[in-house]
This record gives structure tokens, sequence and C-alpha cells, in this order.
């Protein structure tokens, strides 16, 4: 019993980051497009992930936005499809993206709120996990 925890503390130990937090497996990156004319646009979400680590397909992918004051959102959260026709096992292949549906009632730069939420798995270590990672969607209306 006492080598099974003592594995337990060093796989968490070994796939920890400094603080003791697991390392952000996947990081989200947004089309830099600008919104201008009539104000209304889409800001695509695209997802890198960090060599070494699988995205499971279920549980699916969540991003959770908040309501910003002067901005219209066509929906507040998104979830990935779980299938992935080039996917022969749990994991994507090609990790979805999602399209941000906006309308501004002012130019300018806004950052809208959001909570990205998945599972993913280390290749190397067999090790599962969920990861809930805060991050700022960036939009510049012209």
């Amino acid at each position: 019993m006492v080598n099974f925890a003592f594995g337990i503390i060093l796989l968490l130990t070994q796939l920890s980051g400094s603080g003791g937090q697991l390392p952000q497996v996947m990081e989200p990156s947004y089309s830099k497009a600008p919104i201008s004319g009539d104000h209304k646009g889409e800001v695509t979400v695209s997802f890198d992930v960090k060599s070494g680590y699988l995205i499971n397909r279920i549980p699916p992918i969540q991003l959770k936005l908040e309501e910003v004051d002067g901005l219209t959102l066509t929906k507040l959260g998104f979830v990935s499809p779980s299938e992935d026709p080039n996917s022969t096992d749990e994991y994507y292949v090609d990790v979805p993206t999602f399209g941000v549906s906006i309308e501004a009632g002012e130019p300018g730069k806004y950052k809208i709120p959001a909570k990205l939420i998945y599972f993913f798995c280390s290749k190397a270590d067999g090790f599962c996990s969920r990861q809930v990672v805060d991050t700022k969607v960036p939009l510049t209306v012209y």
C-alpha cells in the first residue's frame, strides 16, 4: 500500500508544474480578424495541444463565455462534437474549433472572459485529468 501511495505521489509530482499544479495542456488561440462595418462578426477559437498529450473526445471540450457590456453574443456556451472521423480511439486527432458570433454596439477593444474545460491524458504516463482554464477572448471592433 505504501508503494502504491508513493507511486501516485511521484506521478503527480512529475506531471505538476511549478506550484504543484498540472501543466496547461491545451492553449486556446483566436482569429485576429477585426470586426468592422456593421460591427457584426465571428471570432474563431482554435486550440494548440502541448506535445505528449491527448485530448479526450468524451467528455467533450467546453467553452463558457461571460457577457460583456457593449457586446451581444449569440451563444455563451460551446460543446465540442464527440465525433472525429480521423480518430480510432477516445482522443481527438483534429481538435475542433468554435465560432463565436458577436455583435458590438461601439468600436473598441474588448476581452470576453471565458472558461475552457477539457479532459486530457499524458501519453508517457497514462495519467488523465480534467482541466479548467480561465482565459479571455480578445476582440477589436472598428
